[in-house]
């Protein structure tokens, strides 16, 4: 399924897994502050 966004709309709230194995969401991590969210594959 493609997703379809553009510039200027809200992000999707997604559940990710904390280091305690906790599931939270984007919003409760970022509360109303800006977040940047950046995905690192690492060296090959």
């Amino acid at each position: 399924m493609a997703l379809r966004y553009e510039v200027g709309q809200k992000f999707p709230s997604l559940t990710l897994v904390d280091d305690r194995e906790r599931e939270v969401s984007i919003e409760e991590v970022a509360g109303d502050q800006p977040l940047i969210l950046a995905f690192y594959r690492g060296p090959w």
